[in-house]
Parts: C-alpha cells; sequence; structure tokens
C-alpha cells in the first residue's frame, strides 16, 4: 500500500521512522531514503543501528533549493534521477517489506524529479511492498493512487518567534 504524510506542519518524517521503527520490530526490513535533506540528519543515525532497516546513502544537497543557481539546481535534477533510478532498482532487486522516501514531494516540486517519473517508478514496485511517501503539496495524481493520506497541519511552530531549529528535535 501507499502512504503519504504531508502537509505544513512538523512531525511528516517522524511519523515515516515511527513506521520503519515498527515495520523492523515486526521482523519486516525497510530501505529509507531521504531526499533533499543533508546525511547527518538524526534519525540516519538512529535508523542505522536498527536491524532490518537500511539506510541508503545517495544524492544530496547542501542548501535550500530557491538560494541554488540554475547550474546548480540543474546538477541536482540530474544526481536526483539517477538515484531514482538507483533505489528502483535495488527494491526490485530485494525482498524489503517497506520503502520510506522521506522528502519525495519536496524532491517533486522543486523539479528535481518530475512527477511521471515518479508515478511509472511506483507502477514498478513490488505491489506487496509499503511505500512511505513524505513531504508537502503532494500532486493530485499521488493523492489519488494513496492508501493511506495523513496531513500534518501546523497550528504553533517556534520557528515564527525565530527560534532556530534544534538537533535531535526539528533534525
Amino acid at each position: 500500500m501507499i502512504h503519504i504524510y504531508c502537509g505544513d506542519g512538523k512531525g511528516k518524517t517522524t511519523a515515516a521512522v515511527g513506521l520503519a521503527v515498527r515495520c523492523a520490530g515486526a521482523g519486516g526490513t525497510v530501505l529509507f531514503y531521504q531526499f533533499m535533506k543533508p546525511e547527518t540528519s538524526s534519525e540516519r543515525i538512529a535508523l542505522q543501528q536498527i536491524h532490518g532497516i537500511t539506510v541508503l546513502s545517495g544524492y544530496s544537497i547542501h542548501q535550500f533549493s530557491f538560494r541554488m543557481t540554475p547550474e546548480e539546481k540543474a546538477e541536482a535534477a540530474i544526481g536526483y534521477q539517477k538515484q531514482w533510478q538507483s533505489l528502483l532498482e535495488q527494491v526490485n532487486q530485494t525482498t524489503y517489506q517497506m520503502l520510506i522516501l522521506d522528502e519525495l514531494l519536496s524532491c517533486i516540486s522543486t523539479g528535481f524529479l518530475p512527477l511521471e517519473m515518479v508515478l511509472n517508478g511506483i507502477q514498478q514496485l513490488p505491489k506487496e511492498l509499503e511505500v512511505v511517501i513524505t513531504g508537502r503539496n503532494p500532486d493530485e495524481k499521488l493523492l489519488a493512487i494513496a492508501d493511506y493520506i495523513t496531513e500534518m497541519k501546523n497550528i504553533r511552530h517556534p520557528y515564527e518567534k525565530h527560534i532556530a531549529a534544534r538537533k535531535g528535535i526539528e533534525f
């Protein structure tokens, strides 16, 4: 089944990580990949220590996309499209029970991954695989194929008081 955790609120990645832990705790295997985040995000460190969870390192950017030059954006698009193909190959050659695609929606909305490429890739995945997608502003075509859709809504966030993101809480 396909799960989407979306919205402008905090907790999308946290929910996906919780599902990964639950799956591994039940003896399942999980492939976890983060788009648009540095490899130093704290959840990766914890997940790498859990039997049954594979955290795949791949292409990552080191600045916000809105600060990137057109050349950097083009390079990022090539990198993420190669990574997407690599993810599909790895999942189709193994027997994972769950694939987590954290911030995939952001990668699509910034233009780094074309929506049609993602939709075609999802159709190629094993039918028994749980696919978890997170991020903001999912396209209607993705929502149409999802079995679970959970929207996180921001009511209040310390960022509004100019409090910076804190390690272990926001990253």
